[in-house]
């Protein structure tokens, strides 16, 4: 016998529980977030991108990140941004690293973390310097990832980086 649908319900597309579903969006979403946090299966529809294309993506998240890096104390703590760019050039860039997925919110999440953070993003967008922006006569705003155990918490307790792209 087939499964009737309420076409007023949300289901899950990732777990059996399709057959009761969820009164509204927010519910599904709560339900992805509580039993699924680590799907990081990516969807069928992602198309391969050009080399010269990912490549160009990269100079322009590099560019934007060096642009926000100020020199000026007041400046100093978490920063976020976001940057218009097609879902197959986001997963073609962050494939390997994407640790989330969630096909109800459309949105992926990438975190790095730990000392060799910065060498990792760096080695993704293929520009060892790309946290890094030299205002001249020895100033030098940069993108701090990690926070040693010594103690040193002067620029905050950041300690990860999140990356994520919500698709329309």
């Amino acid at each position: 016998m087939p499964i009737v649908r309420d076409p007023a319900r949300f289901y899950c597309s990732i777990c059996t529980r399709r057959t009761k579903g969820f009164k509204s969006h927010s519910g599904l979403q709560r339900h992805e977030t509580l039993k699924h946090s680590s799907y990081n299966k990516l969807p069928s529809h992602i198309q391969p991108v050009a080399d010269s294309e990912l490549l160009h993506l990269k100079k322009a998240i590099i560019k934007e990140l060096q642009k926000r890096l100020k020199n000026n104390y007041t400046a100093v703590g978490e920063q976020a941004f976001s940057l218009h760019c097609s879902e197959d050039a986001f997963v073609g860039i962050f494939k390997e690293h994407i640790t989330r997925y969630s096909p109800c919110g459309s949105f992926y999440f990438c975190s790095f973390t730990g000392e060799d953070a910065f060498d990792k993003i760096g080695q993704i967008l293929d520009d060892e310097k790309w946290g890094e922006r030299n205002y001249g006569q020895g100033q030098l705003s940069f993108v701090r990832l990690h926070v040693p155990e010594n103690g040193d918490n002067s620029y905050g307790k950041k300690t990860k980086m999140k990356l994520s792209i919500n698709r329309k």
